[in-house]
């Protein structure tokens, strides 16, 4: 979660940037890119702020942020189960009948990978019977990705969610029971790096009760009994599922819910309560953690911040029953109901409940049920100098009685780095233990990195670093992940006939290892391979070639920093560290001319070029209070026409540069002062109020291009000539009356609306569309307002915009992304599309501009039927000039289409129907035929016409030629153009004639 240097293979560190050697595909070749992974003048303020829990805090504050009412501060409860409801009502758009390019024929989606890196993992597991005939099954389920299934041993991943169901998992239970092992169990639910903190509105991910397979997890249907609870309450446990176990005797299904343990005695069917604490508990509060012997007998685990203090500590029951309960260690009396040196629960000096969560989790040794151990957070702090392991371990042995206290020999290794080591637990997010199924003493613990012990961890003497981080603590000064593998341990499980073999689940997917006892090196003792064709990443924000024809694709993400799709391979190349945030491509021509620009979280900005990576992040930027300079995720946009423009934003301030290529942190940036005096009028430098996001005008650049900005607090706004307007100049305020009116209606608290994406239609930049990703707003008569997630315009750059409210049938969604699509359809018509990335998926709707003010409706349909199915769409990238869309989703990775009929005019007006051509009153004639130097027109009479837009394009269809001139007789210089045979046009400036001639240059 909280990386801060990443690599996939050798990394040699060089003032702050490092040498990233990635094999590309299956070619021999090994590739060269040097990544840009830090900045020497923030590495020690990170390094003492970030390594903890800081990242998953502050990334949770940004997501959060996008959602919650707008007034309260609080995330809608149940508005995830209220949304799917509305989102599986609204119809898939499908192929005309006829099979003719209609405006909404459906366009077809297919995956862009990333494929040999993963997401956030939680639960993953093998088929009992793997390995047994020709099975080779194993599911998975990625955190917000959905359930996956592998069936042969993990090469390839079929996502198995079924369709109209939110794609969160993180819990797995198969039934062992010979001849019930079909019968498999999945549940959500995140409390912990998913979620905000109690401080923040005490906003977290629910899951949607549970699911069923009795296929061996082919299908899935949602279990009925599992998700009746209030939809505006937090009042069921199946909100948030922690673990799920299935008795190996009685097949009966026990529920780690939160603050509640169920059981179901008909599959299913119905649950009862069999161990409940009393008192409501927080996102933090209310973990359990259950697992059951082969002889049937149950071990609960319930986390040392639970409210309701009388049930803390870890129980043990025979039938699982109410009132069947044994407690033998987290009470108050050691030697009674405890454990001398037992310090999992949580209280303050005054004896109040304390709002640390000391979780704890429990594994029994596969090959001798009588051996239990338990892992929990402990409360220390493994940073600075005195820093000491945040988690204690205790091995129970109910076969002789005894038990001992191994905290004292948890991983520690030489020297001492935050967030790294000692053992670092960031809070509780990341927290596994697993036992060897054949050997009771080979115990592997996990936090930010997965640590083995072969004498169960009862010295220190033989425990090795394995995976995460690469071994810290040989006096290096560089720290780089673990090869094939990644840091934030959730899981590891070992292959049924052969437990050499193991594959641990981590915030970067699935890893492999052939050989869970290796020995190869002190950095690098085991071999780990990523689990490819796992589709399950986080992007915050994806970005395409601006070039047609090329499916090269960047985008930045949850923790995985940013990545690049070359050649329309779908194993991804790593440019970036860190979470990424914003990306682009200015050219890539292969390894060996390229310009990339990344970020990083906190404000990191990076320019890559060939044999170089280096910080372009302006100087004097506005410090965020917990680390860097800027929001969590940083943002800028590059003008995809205009490639030298780049505009970068540091909260509520924007600095321009038009020397991309060139910039450095102390050169070549301009602040436009006049913005963040508009947005933050009483503090500029403030970090109260962000922009995210920015959308410019397309073409080649001309003085009446406009840059539009839109920011945290709802507002948006208007910037007239941005490549060349004066610092000081001020945007206008063009944010739409209802959205300023509802943010100086607040109560106490301000009113905050987040602007998450603005979309400009290529060929007329009168013509946007504002999205809000707040679920509502609640005002201050208490009228709670959802209806302003999608606004439109035709006449932005007029002093007074008229605005449309034009969500419709798409109310309830959070809208995180935007796109105009200007395109025709088989009649030659023009026509244009919008598209809206949602908290459920992508929909889309044609012609807004023709229907708004009028009677005729505006209806969304939904995209990419069970393709995209119901995943977060995050962020959507356009290329005009072909129609190709990008779609980076938040879990289930990058997608992409072609959208027939492509009809880019850029600069000149939008919505017209074919043009007239060749009529001889528009353009006479154009001589001669065969041409060696000068190739001349002759106008005709339409002395209305303002200008003439002329283009030359070769007989491939690539423009060569191109300039604007009044309506004049003229001439154009031909000369340098090869020999060859050539196509002039001539358009008017309201594309309503023009004129077509084929040459020949000689």
């Amino acid at each position: 979660m909280k990386q801060r240097f990443l690599s996939l293979a050798g990394i040699v560190v060089v003032l702050g940037c490092a040498f990233l050697l990635i094999k590309q595909g299956d070619s021999p070749r090994t590739r060269l890119i040097k990544v840009y992974i830090g900045e020497e003048d923030d590495e020690t303020e990170e390094e003492k702020e970030a390594r903890k829990a800081m990242f998953v805090k502050e990334r949770a504050l940004y997501e959060y942020d996008m959602i919650r009412d707008g007034a309260t501060g609080e995330v809608p409860k149940g508005i995830f189960e209220r949304e799917l409801q509305q989102a599986s009502r609204i119809p898939v758009k499908e192929a005309s009948p006829s099979g003719r390019l209609e405006p909404l024929i459906n366009n077809t989606y297919r995956p862009a990978g990333p494929l040999n890196i993963g997401g956030r993992t939680r639960a993953v597991a093998y088929d009992k019977r793997f390995g047994t005939g020709t099975n080779r099954v194993i599911i998975a389920g990625a955190v917000s990705g959905g359930l996956f299934r592998s069936i042969d041993g993990g090469g390839n991943w079929t996502r198995v969610t079924p369709n109209g169901e939110i794609h969160n998992v993180t819990a797995l239970a198969q039934d062992p029971r010979a001849g019930f092992e079909n019968t498999w169990y999945a549940g959500g639910g995140e409390p912990i790096g998913n979620s905000a903190s109690p401080s923040a509105g005490g906003a977290f991910y629910y899951g949607y009760g549970l699911m069923k397979s009795t296929d061996n997890g082919a299908t899935w249907q949602r279990i009925a009994s599992t998700f009746n609870g209030a939809l505006e309450l937090f009042d069921d446990p199946f909100d948030i599922v922690h673990k799920i176990a299935v008795h190996p005797v009685t097949g009966h299904v026990y529920v780690a819910g939160h603050r509640r343990l169920l059981r179901s005695t008909d599959g299913g069917n119905t649950f009862n309560v069999v161990f409940v604490g009393a008192t409501p508990a927080t996102a933090d509060q209310g973990q359990m953690d259950i697992t059951i012997s082969q002889g049937g007998r149950i071990y609960l685990a319930v986390n040392g911040g639970f409210p309701d203090k009388a049930q803390r500590g870890l129980w043990f029951s025979d039938n699982g029953g109410t009132g069947t309960w044994t407690r033998f260690a987290g009470g108050q009396t050691a030697g009674v109901d405890s454990l001398e040196g037992w310090r999992a629960n949580s209280y303050e000096a005054n004896g109040n409940i304390s709002q640390a969560s000391k979780r704890i989790i429990l594994s029994l040794a596969p090959s001798n049920n009588n051996i239990l151990y338990v892992l929990y957070e402990n409360g220390l702090s493994q940073e600075g100098t005195d820093g000491k392991p945040e988690a204690d371990l205790f091995k129970i042995d109910f076969g002789a009685s005894t038990y001992t206290n191994l905290s004292a020999n948890m991983p520690d290794f030489t020297g001492q780095l935050d967030g790294i080591d000692p053992l670092a637990l960031q809070g509780g997010y990341n927290l596994t233990l697993a036992v060897k199924p054949d050997n009771p003493n080979v115990v592997f613990v996990g936090g930010t990195n997965l640590f083995r012990s072969t004498d169960g961890f009862s010295s220190k003497n033989n425990t090795s670093w394995i995976a995460g981080y690469k071994f810290w603590g040989n006096g290096s000064p560089t720290v780089s992940t673990y090869d094939n593998t990644h840091p934030d341990i959730h899981n590891l499980i070992f292959e049924p006939n052969n437990p050499n073999v193991a594959i641990c689940a981590s915030d970067g997917g699935l890893h492999r290892t052939t050989n869970i006892l290796a020995n190869n090196s002190q950095t690098l003792p085991v071999d780990w391979t990523m689990i490819a064709n796992y589709q399950t990443t986080q992007y915050y924000h994806v970005n395409i070639d601006p070039r047609a024809g090329r499916n090269h694709f960047i985008g930045g993400m949850q923790d995985n920093s940013s990545y690049l799709r070359t050649d329309g391979l779908d194993d991804h190349i790593r440019v970036g560290s860190g979470d990424g945030g914003a990306a682009a491509i200015g050219k890539w021509n292969g390894f060996s001319d390229y310009q990339l620009f990344v970020t990083s979280q906190f404000g990191s900005l990076a320019r890559l070029t060939p044999g170089n990576a280096v910080s372009i992040r302006p100087n004097g930027l506005t410090a965020n209070p917990s680390s860097g300079f800027g929001e969590f995720v940083t943002y800028f946009v590059m003008d995809q026409d205009n490639p030298e423009d780049l505009y970068y934003a540091n909260f509520g301030r924007l600095f321009r540069t038009n020397s991309a290529t060139t910039v450095s942190p102390a050169n070549g940036w301009t602040e436009l002062t006049g913005v963040a005096s508009t947005i933050s009028p009483s503090n500029p430098n403030s970090t109260g109020i962000g922009i995210r996001a920015l959308e410019l005008s397309r073409g080649p650049y001309i003085p009446s291009h406009v840059l539009y900005i839109g920011t945290t607090e709802g507002r948006v706004y208007r910037l007239n000539d941005p490549r060349n307007s004066a610092p000081t100049v001020t945007p206008i305020d063009i944010t739409p009356p209802e959205i300023a009116n509802i943010i100086g209606s607040g109560t106490s608290n301000p009113t905050r609306l987040n602007v998450s994406d603005i979309a400009v239609n290529p060929n007329n930049d009168e013509e946007i569309m504002v999205v809000y990703s707040n679920y509502q707003v609640t005002l201050g008569s208490g009228q709670v307002r959802r209806d302003f997630n999608i606004w439109f315009t035709k006449n932005a750059k007029s002093a007074s915009p008229t605005w449309h409210k034009v969500e419709n049938n798409l109310e309830l969604p959070s809208i995180r992304s935007c796109a105009i699509v200007p395109r025709k359809d088989g009649a030659g018509n023009a026509s244009v599309e919008y598209y809206v990335g949602t908290s459920v998926g992508l929909f889309s709707t044609e012609n807004i501009g023709d229907k708004v003010g009028t009677s005729t409706p505006i209806s969304w349909s939904r995209e990419g039927s069970s393709v995209l199915n119901f995943a977060v769409v995050t962020s959507l990238a356009y290329r005009p000039q072909d129609n190709t869309l990008v779609i980076g989703t938040h879990g289930n990775g990058m997608y992409f289409c072609t959208i027939p009929q492509a009809n880019f005019t850029p600069n000149l007006n939008t919505g017209v129907n074919d043009p007239i051509r060749n009529d001889k009153n528009f353009i006479q004639f154009a001589y001669p035929g065969i041409v060696t130097t000068d190739l001349n027109y002759r106008i005709g009479n339409m002395f209305d016409v303002q200008r003439l837009v002329i283009k030359v394009h070769n007989i491939n269809g690539q423009l060569v030629y191109r300039k604007e001139t009044g309506y004049q007789n003229g001439m154009i210089n031909v000369g340098n153009l090869a020999k060859g045979t050539y196509v002039l046009t001539i358009t008017s400036s309201d594309y309503k004639h023009q004129f077509v001639k084929q040459f020949i240059k000689n």
